[in-house]
């Protein structure tokens, strides 16, 4: 299992050149599963799970992921664009990052995410168990 470690702001903490879908999102716990399914090679399949999400603004799939955390700049940018008080470490970008309007492209405020790779068949459970509230 891959889980972030103190790093630097703006550090890339995830990489994968694989496919990855918004799977799950369990409302009384506020977790969230992005899966990439091992229907395409390499044969196994990821599990990216973010706990305690306060906000987020995702595509529905990414070719390709990347995750970084956020600078400074960023959780303040976020927490004036959507209300909301972003701390420190606690915002982490997918994909691109920033775009060219100034807004952030897509995102999850959270605790730091965890990720799993194995050979579970798509509709297997998650290793992080079963998202209560969900199918």
């Amino acid at each position: 299992m891959g889980e972030v470690t103190p790093e630097a702001t703006g550090s890339e903490m995830f990489r994968a050149d694989r496919f990855f879908q918004v799977w799950q999102y369990a409302v009384g716990h506020r977790r969230l599963l992005l899966r990439s399914s091992r229907d395409r090679p390499p044969d196994t399949r990821i599990d990216i799970h973010f706990g305690n999400v306060d906000l987020m603004l995702l595509r529905p799939g990414y070719d390709g992921l990347v995750i970084r955390r956020a600078d400074d700049e960023e959780c303040r940018k976020a927490g004036l664009d959507h209300g909301v008080e972003v701390a420190p470490g606690r915002l982490f970008v997918l994909g691109g990052g920033l775009m060219s309007g100034g807004g952030l492209r897509s995102f999850v405020v959270s605790a730091p995410p965890q990720w799993h790779e194995d050979e579970g068949a798509m509709d297997d459970p998650s290793w992080f168990g079963p998202l209560r509230g969900t199918c």
